[in-house]
């Protein structure tokens, strides 16, 4: 990768989504490429709007001045940078990938979702809405522990997710 290669990531540590946008550039040998900016979502002084107008890391910065966001994209687009194996091009294990990186995303949104309603002040909590969270996760659980034995050994998209 040359110089013109470099990206910029706006991320927060405590993204699980930007952790597997950084697998996913590990396993790509994109790492050394990706300039990392850290960025505070919450804060009100944030400019990351400019850069992804939902607000919300990670967000990529490539050539031209296009910025990308949302891990899905961010991966398929680093995995299409070099040629990268982690979502097959065809067939029904194409789709049994993808399936599974939303099932993934699916968790790490309901835990989040989760996580953020237990942030409010008590007196605003929903406990039905945590609770349907904690539903959405488990069941979620249930099913990976069903398919996991068919998942095969090469490393895909869908497992860095989960």
């Amino acid at each position: 990768m040359t110089k013109e290669d470099a990206m910029k990531l706006r991320y927060s540590p405590t993204s699980p989504y930007v952790r597997k946008v950084m697998i996913t550039a590990i396993e790509t040998g994109q790492e050394s490429v990706i300039e990392r900016i850290p960025t505070n979502p919450w804060s009100p002084e944030t400019d990351l709007p400019d850069d992804n107008p939902l607000g919300k890391v990670p967000a990529l910065l490539v050539d031209e001045g296009l910025t990308l966001f949302d891990s899905p994209v961010i991966c398929e687009y680093l995995c299409s940078r070099v040629g990268a194996g982690l979502v097959p091009r065809e067939g029904v294990n194409r789709w049994r990938v993808l399936r599974l990186q939303a099932l993934g995303d699916g968790i790490l949104d309901a835990a989040v979702l989760r996580l953020l309603e237990g942030r409010r002040s008590e007196a605003m909590q929903n406990p039905d809405w945590i609770e349907r969270q904690k539903r959405t996760v488990a069941r979620s659980v249930d099913c990976l522990e069903e398919e996991v034995g068919d998942w095969g050994e090469a490393l895909t998209l869908g497992q860095i997710t989960v």
